[in-house]
């Protein structure tokens, strides 16, 4: 069976991740406003629907670890770039909440499937090909975010419209991947199971992943919020402070290199401590146009490149089985976005905005104390 060259493999990879990540999951950010004016939703609400999408995400990557080995990469890939299409394309039909929510559920869950399969079919390659193309996956949440913004800035009002752009955009991801993947994927050994990922020597990278979810969430939150309370940003431009993040987190695709360079303990310690400047910077600097778009860099591409990091640590953890792995460090991750806004909630009262992203920054520098091995 022949395998796709590195660059193939990364680009489908991308497109795949970028449609379901960048566009499925994050869309809903982007579109917020509109979604909010047109349906009369409370923020109540539009918080249990974000976290209704990270719920689907959650249950759809735990489906993944036990089932890509089984399907093969290229069926498992293909079929999250089509759910994210129908998921999407619900949304952008849809004339009810109900029917809304019930489409953005869809499209949050595809994400959850899209990522581990290239861990399977990067399986073969040599370490430094396969650290470059695991990094470069692992930022196309950047890419579709980067695509998505200026969708979202050109449709304005019409946000069903660019929900439908979304759903054609992955429709064309999914024909990607079919046409780079191999037939029957890659087989992995089938020993392996969710019982010896949840082992002690994975603590380390799970512990970490929960953290940086949970200090991250706090800039996914407020950040957009903090800098229009402080004048720093108008509504109208809050979309535009997104996709900055989006473009900014594509310098994380020379992630592996990185870690090539400096080994994978110091290189986790350096995007930990850049992503915990981010936050520290928003918190005490929001009134700055100048901090805001700094924050909005460092933030985009220290949060992707840490990510990048547990991608490959994950794998190197389970070689046997990859995609298992790496369904680990995510479901981690997502479990920290996943209650910090809810908790952030709950303490932006007494503490303020400000002091819940310094929090944040405390909860990702203590990620980084659980550093990799060598």
């Amino acid at each position: 069976m022949t395998h796709p060259g590195p660059l193939r493999l990364a680009t489908a990879g991308v497109a795949v991740v970028g449609v379901c990540f960048g566009m499925a999951r994050y869309g809903y950010g982007l579109l917020l406003p509109d979604i909010r004016r047109d349906y009369g939703l409370g923020s109540g609400t539009l918080g249990a629907i974000g976290t209704g999408s990270y719920v689907a995400y959650l249950g759809a990557t735990a489906l993944t670890g036990s089932f890509a080995a089984r399907v093969g990469a290229r069926r498992m890939a293909v079929a999250a770039a089509l759910i994210a299409a129908a998921g999407m394309a619900v949304a952008g039909l849809s004339r009810s909440p109900a029917v809304f929510v019930a489409g953005l559920l869809v499209a949050g869950a595809s994400a959850g499937l899209a990522f581990a399969p290239f861990a399977d079919a990067s399986r073969d390659l040599p370490p430094a090909s396969r650290g470059r193309v695991l990094s470069a996956i692992n930022c196309a949440t950047g890419y579709g975010v980067a695509l998505a913004a200026p969708v979202a800035i050109l449709a304005g009002t019409a946000w069903r419209t660019a929900w439908l752009v979304f759903a054609g955009i992955a429709v064309l991801a999914a024909l990607r991947a079919w046409r780079v993947l191999p037939p029957t994927g890659v087989d992995p050994a089938p020993t392996a199971s969710w019982g010896g990922v949840l082992s002690r020597r994975a603590a380390p990278l799970l512990v970490s992943g929960v953290l940086i979810g949970l200090g991250s969430s706090a800039f996914w939150t407020f950040a957009v919020e903090h800098l229009q309370d402080t004048g720093a940003l108008s509504p109208s431009t809050s979309r535009a402070f997104l996709g900055l993040v989006g473009v900014a987190s594509v310098l994380a695709t020379f992630s592996g290199d990185v870690v090539g360079r400096l080994g994978a303990p110091r290189a986790y310690v350096t995007v930990t401590l850049m992503e915990a400047l981010a936050l520290v910077l928003l918190a005490v600097a929001a009134s700055s146009v100048v901090a805001g778009i700094c924050s909005a860099v460092l933030f985009g591409v220290a949060y992707n490149a840490a990510v990048a990091v547990q991608a490959l640590w994950s794998t190197h953890l389970f070689s046997d089985r990859p995609s298992l792995g790496l369904s680990a460090a995510l479901a981690a991750n997502g479990i920290g976005l996943m209650l910090g806004p809810l908790a952030a909630g709950l303490l932006a009262g007494p503490l303020g905005l400000d002091g819940v992203l310094l929090l944040g920054a405390v909860l990702v520098a203590a990620a980084g104390t659980l550093a990799p091995p060598r």
